[in-house]
């Protein structure tokens, strides 16, 4: 690229190392894999499911070379969720009518603090998969966890803006009663 001048061509390499290598992706992964599966567990429900989730989120990943370095665990929590949503998408959508005409009013909005998320960190996930269907638990990572709007929650599932508040509603509440039993024991 003779045609550049020298302070263009600074400029292009900087803009280039801002990209992380293939490498740097795939231990983004592995260093936040505990979470990851945390996440993929809950909108799955099945362990095989959720690795198998992070598996083919890292190998996504790992071919994309457009990710940014300082945007690199956000990169993988987006990816796992992605992922482990298109392997229960059907039961999802099936799970969807459940609250169709459920009420949901303005009673549980909130997105989940820090403190709230790592005490359902703490909780048995087995006890939030037994506790919640599929669309709740994945709108509880999305909404609370992920902290997406519930435009973005209906956009993103397909369902109307409805169903999604609903199913946040129940997720919220639950989680918030069980986060308030936690920091009472």
């Amino acid at each position: 690229m003779k045609w550049f001048h020298s302070r263009e061509q600074n400029e292009l390499q900087q803009y280039r190392n801002q990209f992380a290598s293939s490498y740097e992706i795939e231990e983004a992964f592995a260093d936040h894999g505990g979470y990851l599966y945390w996440i993929a567990l809950l909108i799955t429900g099945d362990a095989e499911s959720a690795s198998r989730s992070i598996v083919n989120a890292t190998e996504l990943c790992s071919k994309n070379s457009g990710v940014f370095r300082d945007w690199l665990g956000r990169w993988a929590r987006s990816a796992t969720v992605r992922i482990a949503i298109a392997e229960v998408r059907e039961q999802i959508t099936k799970a969807a009518s459940r609250y169709e005409f459920a009420p949901y009013g303005d009673s549980y909005q909130k997105l989940l603090s820090e403190d709230e998320i790592a005490a359902l960190r703490l909780l048995d996930p087995q006890e939030i998969i037994a506790s919640l269907g599929p669309l709740a638990r994945c709108i509880l990572v999305l909404r609370g966890v992920q902290h997406a709007s519930i435009s973005n929650c209906a956009l993103f599932l397909e369902l109307p803006r409805r169903v999604v508040t609903s199913a946040y509603c129940e997720a919220g509440r639950w989680a918030a009663a069980q986060t308030k039993a936690a920091q009472i024991c």
